[in-house]
């Protein structure tokens, strides 16, 4: 074999070997000549991308990134092939064609030819996996933090506010206060001030660092009482906006089993939520029916079982539908603030840790007409967690 010969194949040779390491490579590479030109890619960069070699060669490399990252791409990129120095840049967006947005940090790194023509390599260091187990700490960290200050709260508050409920049960003996409307306004204050301290042990019970489920007081009751509970406390507000709240229970003599006064504070919050996005004169309605589990639309408990399925309907803006998914989670909230039915993200939370603590599910929609619809079906004899 002439010196000719061998040259050319141990060239063919180093090419495959290069392209075999190019290929194989963990992160994306990508080189770009001086003007920003794609002029090869690896096979990580076609995985990461979801786009082939021969669809990104030949194309601006800047149309990579998200628009808002681009101008920085391009200042750090002219930078490199001026200064002949390497240069980094981290948290760039990559849109994939997925649908998934990767959060990348890119090396770049000049290289001049032997013909003298200046070339740049990218290396592309994933980094979304960091950036979300980053985001992760900060939230158990922040919840760590609430979950102190709410269980300092409620424990400071609890003594102060027993005390007022006793003092009101002092005064509604006085027989000077029997007369109406005096006795129904003191009745009122006992409910609110009950209310309030079955929600302060509830934040205890939730935030304590040995929480593993729900604590549940059985008992048997009449449901549609627990609501035109509801629906009293909240009339005069109703009242003042001019909403109507329309309560249907069908039956009308509806009972099960469970823990009354967690349930009403769900009903509560589902019926305060709709209240407040309720335009004026709008109408709220509370549906209240019992079946068979077969009818339901979710699966609870044993074929056969007697379920309680309550929709709360108002005539609201509704809700984004990408925030449907997390509306239940602790302290979610709208980006943008405004929201006023996600609020601090404790109360619909709690509803789902009270409904499922009955075995139970809570879900959101909106209304074909307009506004949203919260749902809840739960077993008539929901026992509570063991």
């Amino acid at each position: 074999m002439s010196e000719a010969a061998q040259a050319g194949r141990e060239t063919v040779t180093s090419e495959e070997y290069y392209r075999m390491l190019w290929n194989h490579a963990v992160d994306a590479k990508v080189i770009v000549d001086a003007q920003g030109v794609i002029r090869d890619v690896n096979r990580r960069t076609e995985f990461k991308l979801g786009r082939t070699r021969a669809e990104l060669i030949g194309t601006p490399v800047v149309n990579v990134f998200w628009d808002h990252d681009r101008a920085r791409f391009r200042r750090v990129l002219t930078q490199a092939v001026t200064g002949g120095k390497e240069r980094s840049t981290s948290g760039l967006h990559v849109p994939t064609l997925s649908g998934t947005v990767l959060t990348m940090d890119v090396e770049i790194v000049p290289v001049e030819r032997t013909d003298g023509v200046m070339t740049v390599l990218l290396q592309f260091g994933d980094m979304t996996e960091k950036r979300q187990l980053e985001q992760q700490l900060i939230r158990s960290e922040r919840l760590a933090s609430l979950s102190q200050f709410a269980s300092m709260f409620a424990h400071d508050i609890r003594n102060p506010l027993a005390g007022i409920k006793k003092t009101l049960e002092l005064l509604r003996e006085r027989p000077e206060l029997h007369a109406q409307p005096i006795a129904q306004w003191f009745g009122d204050l006992q409910l609110t001030t009950d209310l309030l301290l079955g929600m302060i042990n509830d934040m205890l019970d939730v935030y304590q660092e040995s929480y593993s489920g729900l604590p549940i007081v059985v008992s048997h009751f009449p449901v549609g009482a627990l609501f035109q509970e509801a629906v009293h406390l909240f009339k005069s507000e109703a009242d003042a906006k001019g909403v109507t709240v329309r309560l249907d229970v069908c039956p009308d003599d509806i009972t099960m089993t469970g823990d009354r006064r967690r349930l009403q504070r769900v009903g509560i919050n589902l019926l305060h939520n709709a209240l407040k996005y309720s335009p004026p004169k709008g109408v709220i309605i509370i549906s209240i029916k019992a079946g068979q589990e077969g009818a339901m639309p979710v699966g609870l408990g044993r074929i056969g079982d007697e379920v309680l399925l309550v929709r709360v309907e108002d005539e609201g803006p509704g809700i984004d539908a990408e925030d449907l998914p997390s509306l239940f989670e602790m302290f979610f909230r709208k980006k943008d603030g405004h929201d006023l039915r996600i609020g601090r993200g404790l109360g619909l939370h709690f509803c789902r840790l009270v409904i499922e603590a009955h075995h139970g599910r809570i879900w959101a929609a909106n209304r074909s007409t307009g506004g949203a619809q919260f749902s809840i079906a739960v077993p008539l004899n929901a026992q509570g967690s063991t």
